[in-house]
């Protein structure tokens, strides 16, 4: 996978955290995935087509997620209601959005879709071409995961 893409991923990760939670979070080594199995029960699933096509992939704790909802309304959520998976959604699409005008910044056009929010245990997703998994700690350490799986090559301006 391309270098700019990862970097473009981490950058959008980051700067919309900070931004939307007031909050820095760290951010591993990108490893590659054979399969993807999300860590966690929350998943968000953004497709994306154009210069680079593939998904971007978060999974959130039930506890991680009511904290970031609580954050982005500004109020204590302790249910993870409809308003609430909404808000999830939103915070992919804010993601999806940044790593959208990242990718632009080098030559790259992207067009997000909408975000999926499923929960349920045990998931598994399969995607075509190369995914890598970066975990993040939001509120703690490795609390988050992302997923970013492309398939082909890059076909932006170089």
């Amino acid at each position: 996978m391309d270098a700019r893409i990862v970097n473009a991923l981490i950058a959008a990760v980051v700067n919309t955290l900070k931004a939307l939670l007031n909050i820095t979070p760290s951010v591993g080594k990108p490893g590659v995935l054979k399969e993807i199995r999300p860590k966690y029960d929350m998943v968000t699933v953004i497709g994306f087509s154009g210069g680079v096509e593939g998904n971007m992939i978060y999974s959130f704790s039930p506890d991680t997620a009511l904290k970031i909802v609580s954050k982005m309304m500004n109020l204590q959520y302790d249910n993870l209601d409809e308003l609430a998976m909404s808000a999830i959604g939103e915070l992919g699409n804010m993601i999806a959005g940044a790593l959208a005008m990242n990718l632009e910044k080098v030559g790259c056009r992207i067009i997000i879709s909408p975000p999926t929010v499923v929960t349920g245990k045990n998931l598994k997703l399969t995607v075509e071409g190369i995914a890598i998994n970066l975990m993040a700690g939001i509120f703690d350490t490795d609390d988050a995961e992302i997923i970013l799986a492309t398939k082909g090559s890059m076909k932006c301006q170089q």
